[in-house]
């Protein structure tokens, strides 16, 4: 049965569902606190998940609890389980769950891609690319998707799907990113929130890579961000074949630093989103910064 690595954390940030039911014969022959790598099985007499470690079960998510995270539906229905850690306390197990928008990607996992640890997010320019409309990202509300780095000239772009999705920023600030990509193709999740995206890039260099996640939507050929390319019957095969490096005109943002969000978005009080509203807020104050000097 395939495996889907939920990340670690969002951000940098954590976020621990406790659980309703606990199998004490399990939890209180471990040293607490501790710990421990699980795998959530699907319980399809429930609806719920069983949730088992290396030493047994440790408990239960009841389809109420599971009501919080319907992406976990899919993994239901594609026949899979999800790997993460728990926090294990006598009677107290905490399922490294993550957010429920966040947690599993809208698309897949690039081919032939390694995938980035997270822990570090970095602010994406999504203005310098006529692929993907603002609208389009808005539209998306909060979510995760996987995109995939490229390095054009002298500035690291992603693109999702074979869409270009913006500009990370100078190659010359990301010269680890650009000596793997010299080696290797590179996928890493990008999270999107209210028309913002972060890309999250890894916190711990003797950490840079995660196991890569296998396909969850190979049985439909929809992305994230549909072509506005006709279809193949109306256009000829060979220029369907596009690389992204062709899209990125000019390849430095179109607008001002000012200018390139929109508007604040208004963010709930989980600690990732929090995170991810500081890092924006920071942004804002650069500007800020920037126009004092200019005066």
């Amino acid at each position: 049965m395939p495996d889907y690595p939920l990340p670690a954390n969002h951000l940098g940030v954590e976020h621990l569902a406790v659980l309703d039911f606990v199998c004490l014969s399990t939890t209180l022959s471990l040293p607490a606190p501790t710990q421990v790598p699980v795998t959530l099985e699907a319980d399809n007499r429930t609806g719920g998940w069983r949730i088992r470690s290396m030493f047994g079960m440790l408990g239960w998510l009841t389809v109420q609890e599971a009501a919080d995270f319907p992406d976990l539906e899919r993994l239901r229905a594609a026949g899979m389980t999800a790997s993460t850690t728990a926090e294990v306390y006598l009677d107290e197990v905490a399922v490294n769950l993550g957010l429920a928008p966040w947690h599993i990607a809208r698309n897949d996992q690039p081919d032939n891609t390694v995938l980035l640890a997270g822990g570090v997010p970095a602010a994406v320019d999504t203005s310098m690319t006529s692929d993907v409309q603002q609208s389009q990202i808005e539209e998306l509300g909060t979510a995760s998707v996987f995109v995939e780095f490229h390095h054009i000239g002298d500035d690291i772009v992603i693109t999702v799907d074979d869409a270009v999705f913006g500009l990370l920023g100078p190659a010359a600030d990301y010269e680890l990113l650009v000596q793997l990509l010299a080696q290797t193709p590179l996928a890493a999740r990008a999270y999107i929130a209210e028309g913002l995206v972060a890309v999250d890039l890894p916190a711990d260099p003797q950490q840079l890579f995660v196991a890569s996640v296998p396909k969850l939507n190979s049985d439909t050929d929809a992305t994230v961000f549909p072509a506005s390319l006709p279809t193949t019957g109306e256009l000829a095969d060979e220029l369907l074949s596009f690389d992204p490096t062709e899209y990125l005109e000019p390849p430095h943002a179109t607008k001002n630093k000012s200018q390139r969000f929109f508007q604040t978005p208004k963010f709930d009080n989980q600690p990732a989103t929090e995170a991810f509203e500081a890092l924006f807020r920071t942004e804002q104050t650069d500007n800020d910064k920037d126009g004092e000097e200019y005066n």
